[in-house]
């Protein structure tokens, strides 16, 4: 289907749903997505862009149906029956990208272990995306059927501090996968960055994780996190999941990016969403962040941009008004995210492209070290999440052709 990374079949199991068979619709999206009900609520619905019906503006809400068809089209997980297998993948990383390629490594008999340094699997889709988004009851389902294919889940592996590659292939792995994320901040260079009361969106997100409101309002109080007024600075799923989580924890918040609604990182119902909720949501081009006597910070001075049409169109300009300053006492940077750097502090031997994304190649899905392959975020430098589960499909499909096994069913 055009618009989807997955490639489902969008009309096919739609029809099954108008049919009134829910059980049947969810069997047909898992035929090329592992975990419908993780994307059926936070994918940005690219294929909802490329609906038919969005010319008038009005899509099919494809990814509610999806999530519909999740949730009421779930049936008794099952047991797989394993086949005695000598070939062993060890998957670093339980991202998105990491757990589907452990579900279609597992689908073909592969003995899977996922290594993951965090005390509990999941990646960005348990530390970095609110509860109010996607419950971590959802993502633990989704871990109790990897396992009942055979997965095997070990956390607190800090890989290139508690466990080397040398100690993977001595345990007699056949061919390792890569699938770290991209979780560290791509840093500001916006004067006033450094004060007091400044934060990365995804920092912001990791420290304030929590299952309740309650749990995460007591965190934020705790660490000071808590302000009267919050300024979110720049664009991305990240940016809005921390402005959001930020209005919940009762401060007044807004938005404020150099570019137009549509080139905003988010779907049009986030855009909506975020706006229904009290949040601002400005074209502004931050100048500098403004600081108190005591090196913290109180606002953002800005200026506004607005919107002018020339021979090539609309596009923003600076407008002539005088800058303005924007009150508040946190301000939460969201530049994007590139690969942790510890990956290329222990294997300094790979080879990494310009943005700092590790090298793989296109063809055979390999780094440049044998055996070794890479996928996810750690590969593109960024992504979305549906994005993340295609590519640890395809990483998957890789090793399994390396591996000399037959191919994903």
């Amino acid at each position: 289907m055009p618009g989807c990374p997955l490639g489902i079949d969008i009309p096919g199991f739609i029809r099954l749903l108008r049919e009134g068979d829910s059980v049947a619709a969810l069997e047909r999206i898992k035929k090329e997505n592992p975990f419908p009900a993780i994307c059926g609520r936070i994918c940005p619905a690219p294929c909802e862009d490329a609906c038919v019906f969005n010319a008038d503006g009005h899509p099919i809400a494809i990814r509610s149906l999806e999530r519909f068809a999740s949730d009421f089209g779930h049936s008794k997980m099952e047991k797989k029956a394993m086949s005695p297998q000598s070939k062993k993948v060890a998957i670093i990383g339980s991202g998105p990208a990491g757990m589907s390629a452990a579900y279609y490594l597992a689908k073909c008999n592969i003995s899977v272990t996922i290594f993951e340094a965090a005390h509990e699997p999941g990646g960005l889709l348990r530390y970095a995306i609110p509860e109010f988004r996607l419950p971590q009851k959802v993502l633990d389902e989704q871990f109790s059927q990897l396992k009942l294919w055979g997965v095997e889940i070990q956390t607190d592996v800090v890989f290139g501090r508690t466990m080397m590659m040398d100690e993977i292939f001595m345990r007699g792995f056949s061919a390792v996968l890569l699938a770290t994320g991209a979780s560290l901040p791509l840093f500001s260079d916006l004067p006033g960055s450094s004060l007091g009361g400044v934060y990365y969106a995804m920092e912001f997100l990791y420290r304030l994780h929590a299952t309740s409101k309650q749990e995460a309002l007591a965190v934020a109080r705790r660490q000071k996190m808590v302000a009267a007024k919050t300024v979110v600075v720049g664009c991305g799923q990240a940016a809005f999941d921390a402005a959001r989580l930020s209005l919940r924890l009762g401060s007044e918040v807004q938005i404020i990016f150099d570019g137009f609604e549509e080139q905003a990182g988010v779907s049009q119902d986030m855009l909506n969403e975020t706006r229904q909720e009290g949040i601002e949501i400005h074209s502004m081009r931050p100048l500098e962040l403004v600081g108190d006597e005591h090196g913290f910070v109180k606002g953002v001075k800005c200026r506004k941009l607005e919107i002018v049409e020339n021979e090539e169109g609309l596009k923003l300009e600076i407008s002539s008004e005088e800058p303005i300053v924007l009150e508040a006492q946190t301000i939460i940077l969201a530049n994007g995210q590139r690969p942790n750097d510890l990956l290329k502090q222990s294997l300094p031997h790979l080879k990494w492209d310009e943005d700092g994304s590790l090298w793989a190649d296109a063809q055979r899905g390999m780094t440049s070290m044998q055996k070794v392959f890479g996928c996810g975020s750690a590969v593109t430098a960024g992504g979305s999440v549906v994005e993340a589960i295609a590519g640890g499909k395809t990483a998957a499909e890789k090793i399994i052709e390396y591996l000399g096994t037959h191919e994903i069913h």
